[in-house]
């Protein structure tokens, strides 16, 4: 088929509506007509008759569709015998309904772009006007509305690009694509959250692990994940900073495979620069320590050895030394060795005395512990230049150790009389329990940055253990909402490598510019963005992430009609005589398979979707109820 009978005007007058007038009168007239053979005749008319008719009710189908938004409405029960009947016959997720695509609809797209929007074809303006003509607009909305739905009357986006497509189906969402993990894009309020809630439940009701992080806290979300648990008996865990009543309590430094882990996720809350190195030398060596004593290290730990220093820890760190190896008389020797330096009691502090007989003793030959050797470090550096290192990180540390955060991060075993259940990540992975944080963005920003990049972190560090040492790999759905405020180098590493450990996720940002503010450079920008190898994408404002989907997608080749005309007279001709000629030429030019127009004009709930190496889709996520 060539390029001159394959295009497709879909927007010229209806011509097929005057044939059928036609030939519907005749077929009411024939039988009055006694004419021989008048039934043969009435056949083949009503054969005409219905074969225009069903021309005339495509195109106007076809007008409607793009002329009217809807937003589509599904009860969870249904969207679970869809979800049911698509993981048996392709092993796909739904995301709501749309269509594959194609050429054709890019074609449509640039037609209608280069349209003013007055030409658009659809219902005929005078109905608006009148008390009858809004009846019959609403009779014909009727007659040709989508199952389950409702008009959307926002004034966000352009009703046609979802309706250019008649034959709408159920948009799969592979699971074994779901494992190369997924960038959500879109701007507030074109509906992300809703999309998550259709995730959410089907990742509920599948029996996977669901991590949710929600830096907006949403209301909705957040009940929609309640009760999809409390309908499938799974356990639902909540953490709120805001809501310390309602919430878990939650370790973010529990789980980790070098204890330098833990001084890494709180000297990376601190800006780049030797402080951070500094800080980060310090509150390791006391990680160290701690654990050599046999305490385990928590938020609050940490912010008591920063404050009052390593003294303590480094005498109990000593007492256990000397006892290991065998010096039971090493109360007597450090007292000898006050005497002999000081002359007298009090001029040497017992703990720098026990620092002296264990260099003089064991250090010295090479034969301490390096634990013990990093606290004496600590203990003797200059108090002066230690108080301000620590001074950087200690506002921070005093906002997640102190009062309820600080009970809720760093929770008390030992407190009997707080009834929260506490909680971590791997101990969640383990029971497949389902763990939705929100956080308190808007009113403690700082705050709700900090414990988020903790908790992923925290997730990274069991990332990392189950693809070492799990048997069987757990199916994980992690879900971060707005990941430029919680983005770290351990989000980066679940993106590179959490595949292996059974990770799928879903991470959600309005502009590629949050991310690379967020990093610090365009490069780390582009190695999140490289790990995203599906896209959903919702209407955006950012012409710079619309592009970049835009190229992502792709190029086709569109067929523009070009038509010119002109007129001459000759110069011995008569004076009513002249030439004339009209001109049609069918060209092909390349174009952006989706331009970045059509995303920034989608509607609310409406998206692109990008299956890496596979089909585009665009499609409409549904309003749940019940």
């Amino acid at each position: 088929m060539n390029a001159a009978t394959s295009y497709i005007n879909h927007f010229r007058p209806i011509y097929e509506f005057r044939a059928w007038l036609l030939w519907s009168i005749a077929l009411v007239f024939l039988p009055f007509s006694g004419m021989p053979y008048w039934w043969a005749f009435t056949l083949l008319t009503l054969a005409a008759a219905l074969w225009r008719g069903w021309a005339v009710w495509k195109a106007l189908r076809f007008r409607m569709a793009i002329s009217t938004k809807w937003l589509s409405t599904m009860p969870v029960a249904r969207l679970l015998g869809v979800q049911k009947k698509m993981r048996e016959d392709r092993n796909s997720m739904y995301l709501g309904t749309g269509f594959e695509w194609t050429q054709k609809h890019c074609q449509i797209a640039h037609d209608i772009l280069r349209m003013p929007t007055t030409d658009i074809p659809g219902l005929p303006k005078w109905l608006n006007k009148t008390k009858r003509g809004r009846q019959i607009e609403s009779a014909i909305e009727k007659v040709f509305a989508p199952k389950d739905s409702i008009r959307d009357r926002e004034p966000q986006g352009v009703s046609w690009i979802h309706g250019m497509e008649p034959a709408k189906a159920a948009v799969p969402f592979h699971y074994k694509a779901m494992n190369a993990h997924t960038a959500v894009g879109g701007t507030t309020g074109a509906g992300k959250t809703r999309t998550y809630e259709v995730i959410a439940t089907q990742v509920i009701h599948l029996g996977d692990v669901l991590i949710m992080i929600d830096p907006k806290n949403d209301k909705d979300c957040k009940a929609r994940v309640e009760r999809e648990c409390a309908r499938t008996g799974r356990k639902f865990l909540y953490w709120s900073q805001a809501k310390p009543l309602e919430s878990i309590r939650l370790n973010p430094l529990e789980n980790w495979s070098q204890p330098s882990e833990i001084a890494g996720r709180i000297a990376q809350l601190m800006e780049e620069g030797p402080f951070r190195d500094f800080a980060f030398l310090f509150i390791d060596r006391a990680v160290k320590g701690e654990l050599y004593v046999g305490d385990k290290p928590n938020l609050r730990s940490i912010l008591k050895y920063a404050q009052a220093g390593v003294g303590i820890l480094l005498e109990r760190s000593l007492e256990r030394f000397f006892v290991e190896m065998g010096m039971t008389n090493w109360e007597e020797l450090v007292a000898t060795t006050i005497q002999q330096i000081g002359g007298r009691p009090g001029s040497v502090g017992p703990v720098d005395a026990m620092a002296m007989l264990y260099n003089e003793r064991y250090a010295r030959h090479d034969r301490g512990h390096e634990s013990i050797d990093g606290l004496i470090a600590t203990h003797m550096h200059d108090r002066d230049h230690y108080t301000r290192v620590i001074a950087s990180v200690m506002p921070l540390l005093q906002m997640l150790a102190t009062g309820e955060t600080g009970l809720m991060l760093a929770p008390k075993v030992d407190d009997f009389e707080d009834e929260r259940e506490i909680w971590d990540i791997d101990r969640i992975i383990k029971q497949k329990a389902v763990l939705y944080m929100g956080f308190d963005s808007l009113s403690n920003a700082i705050v709700q940055k900090a414990i988020a990049s903790m908790v992923l972190a925290d997730v990274a560090a069991v990332c990392g253990a189950i693809y070492n040492f799990y048997k069987e790999t757990p199916d994980v759905v992690l879900i971060i909402d707005e990941v430029g405020e919680a983005i770290n180098e351990q989000v980066i590493q679940i993106l590179n490598k959490g595949r292996g450990a059974g990770f799928k996720a879903f991470v959600a940002f309005q502009t590629r510019a949050d991310l690379e503010a967020k990093l610090g450079n365009a490069a780390k920008m582009l190695q999140v963005l490289g790990n995203l190898n599906n896209q959903i994408i919702l209407r955006l404002e950012d012409t710079d992430t619309a592009q970049w989907f835009s190229d992502k997608v792709g190029e086709t080749v569109i067929r523009n009609i070009q038509v010119s005309g002109g007129t001459s007279r000759g110069s011995e001709g008569h004076l009513g005589e002249f030439n004339g000629s009209i001109t049609r030429s069918l060209q092909q030019e390349t174009a952006p398979l989706i331009p970045t127009a059509l995303i920034q004009r989608l509607p609310n709930l409406q998206y692109f979707m990008r299956i890496s190496g596979g089909a585009v889709y665009q499609g409409r996520i549904p309003i749940l109820q019940g």
